[in-house]
């Protein structure tokens, strides 16, 4: 097996010789991995940052420390008994103990911008009484238990989350029967120019983007240790695009659809979008508390119920080597006895016709040039020269325009206005609460609607490059800032390729290919600066302001625990830079901490991780893997809380200008956007 790297660096970085930080290889399961995708990948075709996480998250939830002690069930309840009262749920269902109304009635999942208002109220009832009674807790319990070898990274994916999703749904219709669960088609966000401004996440659907859902279907919800629910929207990953759904349509058979594959899968893609969510959603352990892992995760069942229909319903359960938990035969853990098999359900099940019949799909919505009803007023057709699809609505669009639709329903219209300030009171010091401020001294006129016209509507601001990151500081069992150190990242900036900006040296000539700053003007710096041309995700969004995210994440290889941020670089400049601060848990005396640091910037492009190195005084950076030992010796390498590492990069002098140290900083990134995988080196 090639080694992914070349280099074993250890050094002294301080007088007294201890190695303070030192970097590792990456664990052999997370080599082999990258080894595989990117022997049979093209960089040019294959977002990097996507290639890693699949990679990353297969480690992380067969092999990496996990969560799986920290979510027991509380209470009495044990796994049999979870076991066995799901078994009565599926028996009613499958062994024919309806009423003689339900059993001639078709439940179709729909997409859930075509549900109802009504439809979702039902929905949001029945969830929040499924929370409410524990039921909800103990079929994410059920799927934690299946989570490291025998419903991940192989054929046993499909049918084991289809029985879930089954379970979710009858735990639904338990308390009202009228309920059928919805899937998200996020591939209808993915074709907006905004999916962050989606429809979606507001109080009617699925509540907040970025920070603790407090709204929506889950809105308050909380996992068993009592942690909220968090969303990170968009800083990492990326929607299930139609274009992604194409592939998995063309994939010539069953084997091509899961892992593990050298090439995307429908299971990879799924990886994908866990990361675009963020937060609660990104690790498996935590992931089932967020209710739209459910959703996410009923599309999926949907693509693959469409994909057997477009290969003579294809039933196949597919054997993969070297997983053996996985064979067609294996019975599947904790599932219940089901009656009409005569037995408890094999892998192989999961895959059968049975099963399948329990449920039905509304197609997703579709329009025309002709037709350019989408199905739902949150829906709407968006026309291109390649055709016609359906994209979501924006939310701050439908808000500004609402008041004028009203005009056309209405002899009378509300609008609804916010004060700046509070009202009496001065702003002495900065107010971060802002928004809030602004909500608590709204106030609403009413209008004729023919007046509509002369009115001022106010327009709502969104933010212009996102929110600040929402870190749920898990570490293992424990959700604590103070177990977490700061250390300091650089990341080094080439401008891409692809953009370009409106501004000329010379107004009054001719238009010119290349704008101001571009280095291909200037004879000795496009010597030096050349960006290749990889892969980045199709719903990348690059502002004309220049201002460009470079997204930082912490991956624990010796814990449990995420920490994400972001810098921001100018993609104007031919090369820019910037430092920021990435968490890891605090190392112990006699316990390292060892973790993957990662960055990729806001199109899925992986940028190079360089690690320090010492030789004759002279301090220089290497290629490295990003995977680093951090340890307790003194002088520590990294800051106790945020405040210690900002201090240890700048230097206070009086009133002079601060001055940073950046010799104080171990690892760096280098975003060159060239040709080649970061880990080229495990290929030579």
């Amino acid at each position: 097996m090639p080694k992914i790297l070349c280099f074993v660096l250890v050094f002294t970085f301080v007088s007294r010789g201890r190695c303070l930080i030192e970097q590792l290889e990456l664990p052999p399961f997370l080599k082999e991995c990258i080894v595989m995708k990117t022997q049979h990948q093209n960089v040019k075709l294959s977002p990097s940052e996507s290639v890693c996480n699949t990679c990353l998250t297969r480690y992380m939830w067969i092999q990496g420390p996990n969560l799986k002690n920290c979510y027991s069930v509380k209470g009495n309840t044990s796994m049999t008994d979870i076991t066995n009262f799901f078994g009565k749920l599926l028996c009613k269902e499958i062994s024919g103990k309806r009423t003689k109304r339900d059993a001639n009635k078709i439940r179709y999942r729909k997409e859930i911008r075509m549900l109802t208002k009504m439809e979702r109220l039902r929905l949001r009832r029945a969830w929040n009484t499924a929370t409410k009674s524990g039921q909800y807790a103990w079929l994410a319990k059920f799927h934690n238990e299946q989570v490291r070898t025998s419903a991940h990274h192989g054929p046993a994916f499909l049918g084991y989350h289809r029985f879930l999703i089954l379970i979710l749904e009858l735990i639904l219709q338990h308390f009202d029967p009228l309920v059928t669960l919805p899937y998200w088609n996020s591939g209808l966000d993915a074709n907006m120019d905004k999916s962050e401004n989606s429809i979606l996440w507001t109080d009617e659907y699925l509540g907040e983007f970025t920070g603790v859902v407090k709204t929506g279907l889950c809105g308050g919800a909380k996992d068993n240790s009592g942690n909220p629910v968090i969303r990170n929207g968009g800083n990492a990953g990326s929607l299930f695009t139609f274009a992604e759904a194409r592939d998995v349509m063309n994939m010539p058979d069953v084997s091509s659809l899961v892992e593990p594959s050298p090439y995307n899968t429908i299971e990879s893609y799924h990886d994908d979008v866990h990361n675009y969510v963020g937060g609660t959603m990104a690790p498996i352990e935590s992931a089932p508390w967020d209710c739209i892992f459910w959703l996410h995760h009923v599309y999926v069942d949907y693509l693959w119920e469409v994909w057997r229909y477009t290969h003579k319903y294809n039933t196949t359960y597919p054997t993969k080597a070297g997983m053996e938990a996985q064979n067609p035969n294996i019975t599947i853990k904790n599932m219940p006895f089901i009656k009409f098999l005569g037995r408890v359900p094999m892998n192989s099940d999961g895959s059968g016709v049975q099963l399948a019949r329990q449920s039905y799909y509304h197609l997703s919505p579709t329009c025309s040039k002709d037709h350019t009803d989408c199905g739902s007023p949150d829906l709407q057709c968006k026309i291109k020269k390649s055709g016609t699809e359906c994209a979501s609505v924006d939310r701050f669009l439908k808000r500004q325009t609402q008041p004028f639709v009203d005009a056309k329903k209405h002899k009378k219209v509300q609008i609804q206005y916010r004060n700046k300030h509070k009202q009496n009171k001065k702003r002495e010091r900065r107010d971060t609460h802002y928004h809030s401020t602004a909500i608590a001294n709204s106030f609403s006129i009413t209008i004729n609607a023919d007046q509509i016209t002369n009115v001022y509507v106010p327009q709502e601001r969104e933010p212009c490059m996102g929110k600040p990151i929402q870190n749920n500081f898990i570490a293992d069992c424990s959700t604590d800032s103070k177990r977490w150190a700061f250390i300091p990242i650089k990341v080094v900036h080439l401008r891409p390729r692809e953009v370009h900006f409106a501004s000329q040296t010379n107004v009054n000539r001719r238009h010119n290919r290349y704008d101001m700053y571009d280095e291909h003007k200037y004879k000795y710096l496009r010597r030096l600066v050349h960006p290749g041309n990889p892969a980045k995700y199709q719903d990348c969004v690059e502002d004309q302001s220049g201002a460009f995210k470079v997204r930082l994440k912490s991956s624990g290889l010796s814990y449990f625990g995420i920490y994400t941020d972001y810098v921001f670089v100018d993609n104007r400049l031919p090369v820019s830079s910037h430092i920021g601060y990435i968490a890891i848990e605090k190392p112990k005396v006699n316990k390292p901490t060892e973790v993957l640091v990662t960055a990729s910037d806001a199109c899925g492009r992986l940028c190079k991780p360089t690690c320090r190195r010492q030789e004759g005084g002279h301090v220089f950076y290497v290629p490295c893997s990003g995977a680093i030992k951090v340890t307790k010796q003194s002088p520590l390498m990294y800051g106790n809380d945020f405040g210690d590492a900002v201090l240890s990069i700048w230097r206070f002098q009086g009133t002079y200008t601060p001055r940073d140290r950046e010799s104080n900083i171990y690892i760096e990134f280098f975003c060159d956007y060239s040709n080649e995988w970061i880990w080229k080196t495990c290929h030579k």
